[in-house]
């Protein structure tokens, strides 16, 4: 009996870090090519680093076979977003920072719900599953995000041109779908790869905080750097 508990307690651990380190890689992708797509204003940027999330996420879940880490991935990765009160000393409930963080966890929560009731699929090597569920997903989070941002948080009073749920759904949704739908076959089959080359036999424990740590803690620097540098360019 303890040592079922033990190894229960390995277990929660082991996918807390998964969690920790996951989020962290997202996180810090959408500090650094997120900000930069978005400086620039390049042509659907949300949908691209959707699909970008959805990758991370889906080799997560090729490794560890939990959905329910998905949405944890995303909070970490939302957590990012943070950067901007430390940096541009915006307040944390600010528009810019609740919607992208918002854009972030609801993808993960869509994606977490229908891997759930699609895990033995996505594990079959099913391409068509793994495109299928990407793409609902990808639509779904788009959809719920959007009737989030102009009813909750009143979006079009700060974009630059004022949209309408239908026209986001229409435009961006359909973009954020196909890019999910593109991703998150490409991100499970790299999660395979990592799964069979990498098991937890093959490296010890402390050794697998030690790089999980080393990962997370350069995660957050490089995002913190990049967030700062970009206040500074713009002062």
């Amino acid at each position: 009996m303890l040592t079922n508990k033990s190894k229960l307690g390995e277990g929660a651990v082991h996918v807390l870090i998964g969690i920790l380190v996951f989020g962290s890689i997202w996180g810090m992708i959408e500090a650094t090519l997120g900000g930069f797509l978005h400086l620039i204003i390049f042509p659907n940027k949300g949908a691209i680093m959707a699909g970008i999330g959805m990758a991370i996420m889906g080799s997560a879940l090729a490794i560890y076979k939990k959905p329910n880490m998905l949405p944890g991935i995303g909070a970490v990765a939302a957590a990012f977003k943070l950067l901007s009160v430390v940096f541009f000393g915006w307040p944390p409930a600010s528009i810019h920072i609740v919607n992208p963080a918002m854009a972030i966890f609801l993808e993960s929560l869509a994606f977490g719900i229908a891997a759930t009731y699609l895990l033995n699929k996505l594990a079959a090597k099913d391409t068509l599953a793994r495109v299928g569920t990407g793409v609902l997903a990808g639509f779904i989070s788009a959809t719920a995000w959007v009737y989030f941002a102009i009813y909750v948080m009143n979006a079009p009073a700060y974009a630059r041109v004022v949209f309408t749920a239908q026209e986001f759904i229409a435009n961006q949704g359909i973009a954020q779908a196909v890019f999910c739908g593109v991703f998150l076959p490409l991100g499970y089959m790299i999660g395979e790869r990592l799964a069979a080359k990498t098991t937890p036999l093959l490296i010890s424990r402390r050794h697998h905080y030690a790089i999980s740590a080393a990962i997370i803690s350069a995660c957050w620097v490089v995002a913190a750097a990049i967030t700062m540098v970009g206040t500074y360019a713009g002062t």
